[in-house]
């Protein structure tokens, strides 16, 4: 079975697919109702009241500890996986439907990598984040995990990133990544000194997060099948503004 969860913070429209649930992040410190269609990441095992700093990864930490599918997926309200053979409109764009993945040919599909040309994933990060903050995050996988070293220095020595914490895939695979993330982010959350930080900054654990979802893939890409796809965000999407603000950061801050 396969259930692939929508993470969320307001009323949208979503798919009309049984294999799509949503689910309502950061629900415990929340005053909305979203209907009885979307399940809160506040119920059973969770971590729901961390959500300004993990961002959709609360919806994350509910699949690994409450979900029994055998595949599981994560995406956004609004970003969803492109549509392949089996397509769903939405909001005039074709998303996939949840029996548009091939798990026999791959363990995990996650989004398509993005090129950053101009810079590279580590330089990127410190131009928009906290260089400190990286360097925390750099110590403590070495502390935890010395032998995922090698894989932190190639993804962030690199140019090219899958982005968003989205992915669909085998349950036991995303279960082992799970058992790697949180227990180093739980030891990052505990280091890093969030005074001073706007709501926005504060998402470091998400952030961080994308780039170590890359590492564990990189370290892992001999025991694991991993197929990459398009990302669709259906409200659409400004690249000409993104690729602008990227090149100021880089060159001019």
């Amino acid at each position: 079975m396969i259930r692939i969860y929508i993470a969320t913070h307001k009323q949208y429209d979503f798919p009309v697919d049984e294999g799509y649930q949503p689910i309502h992040v950061g629900k415990k410190n929340s005053t909305s109702d979203l209907g009885i269609s979307v399940i809160g990441d506040n119920e059973g095992d969770n971590i729901s009241e961390l959500n300004p700093s993990y961002c959709e990864l609360t919806a994350l930490y509910w699949i690994w500890k409450n979900s029994d599918e055998d595949i599981v997926g994560l995406v956004h309200y609004r970003r969803y996986f492109a549509g392949v053979h089996n397509i769903i409109p939405l909001h005039g764009k074709g998303i996939a439907s949840s029996n548009d993945f091939d798990l026999n040919k791959y363990d995990l599909i996650v989004a398509r990598k993005r090129n950053y040309y101009v810079t590279n994933i580590k330089n990127h990060y410190c131009r928009a984040h906290s260089e400190g903050d990286l360097n925390i995050l750099r110590s403590i996988v070495e502390a935890m995990y010395p032998d995922y070293n090698q894989a932190f220095d190639t993804v962030m020595h690199g140019r090219k990133i899958s982005l968003y914490n989205m992915f669909v895939g085998k349950a036991d695979v995303v279960n082992q990544y799970c058992q790697w993330l949180f227990p180093l982010l739980d030891e990052v959350n505990k280091q890093i000194d969030f005074s001073g930080y706007d709501s926005y900054q504060k998402r470091i654990l998400g952030f961080m997060a994308e780039r170590l979802f890359n590492v564990w893939i990189e370290h892992n890409k001999r025991n694991i099948r991993v197929g990459y796809r398009k990302v669709v965000n259906i409200e659409g999407e400004n690249l000409i503004k993104k690729g602008s603000a990227l090149l100021v950061r880089h060159f001019l801050k």
